[in-house]
C-alpha cells in the first residue's frame, strides 16, 4: 500500500489580500454583468475571473454564479480543466487485462 502524501495547510490570506481579491472579483463580476446587455462584450471570461477570485475569499458566493443557465456550465467546464487540477487522470492500460 502506497501512503498518501501529506498536504501542507494553505496560508491564510491577509486582510489586504482578501480586500484586493474581493475588489478585483467584484469589478470582474460587474464587467461581466454589463457584457450581458452590451453586444460584443463577453460575459463568460469576466465571470471566470470573478469565480477564481471569489473561490479564494468567499466560496459561498460562487454557487449562484454557477447556476446561471448559459454561463454556469462554461465556468464549471473551465474549472474542471486539467491545469487547475480538474479532470480524471488517465490510467495506463496494460495489455492482457
Amino acid at each position: 500500500m502506497i501512503p498518501k502524501p501529506v498536504r501542507k495547510k494553505r496560508r491564510q490570506l491577509t486582510k489586504v489580500e482578501r480586500w484586493a481579491l474581493d475588489g478585483v472579483g467584484g469589478a470582474l463580476l460587474a464587467t461581466g454583468a454589463v457584457g450581458i446587455v452590451t453586444p460584443g462584450l463577453p460575459t463568460t471570461v469576466f465571470w471566470i475571473g470573478a469565480v477564481l477570485c471569489f473561490l479564494k475569499t468567499r466560496p459561498h458566493t460562487v454557487r449562484p454564479m454557477l447556476r446561471v443557465p448559459v454561463v454556469g456550465p462554461a465556468i464549471v467546464w473551465f474549472l474542471r480543466w486539467r491545469p487547475f487540477g480538474g479532470g480524471r487522470k488517465r490510467r495506463k492500460v496494460t495489455p492482457g487485462r
